[in-house]
């Protein structure tokens, strides 16, 4: 089976929401110390460093909701500020990844992370449509005889 003529994903805010929260809320804290409690220059400095992360998560969140991620017979195109294409005739590797936020494993997301000789492509489970869009790349992959990891495997297994 290969893939529909095009198939258009994204992320919607509300998969974000979280992500825009504690970029903004962090970036506000950290700089509110900085400017309004005036700290010691050592402290301040730290306080500066940690709001230009909070501000780079921010600004990736953002990219990543203006990124639309394209299937099609040819292969993989993610439009926006995080663009880059991968052929289905290119792929290298295919994994899908689980993240754990609680000590049962009962929280957490997923990532599938696609690999060209050039560029890797990374999209996690907030991804409106995403068991759909690992079904058909893992369709792809299969159809290639791309090998899988055993992690691969499993995570693909409780996906489903």
């Amino acid at each position: 089976m290969s893939v529909p003529k095009r198939m258009v994903f994204r992320y919607a805010f509300r998969a974000l929401a979280a992500d825009y929260l504690g970029g903004g809320a962090g970036l506000a804290l950290t700089l509110g110390v900085v400017v309004f409690a005036r700290p010691a220059v050592p402290a301040a400095g730290a306080l500066a460093a940690a709001a230009l992360l909070f501000f780079v998560y921010f600004v990736r969140t953002a990219c990543r909701q203006l990124t639309q991620f394209q299937l099609d017979d040819a292969g993989l195109r993610a439009k926006g500020p995080l663009g880059g294409v991968i052929r289905w005739d290119e792929l290298r590797s295919l994994r899908l990844d689980y993240f754990s936020t609680r000590a049962d494993r009962e929280g957490g997301w997923m990532q599938l992370r696609l690999r060209d000789a050039q560029r890797t492509i990374r999209i996690d489970s907030g991804l409106e449509g995403f068991d759909e869009f690992v079904r058909q790349a893992v369709d792809e992959a299969a159809r290639r005889g791309l090998p899988l990891d055993a992690a691969t495997v499993a995570n693909l297994e409780a996906l489903r």
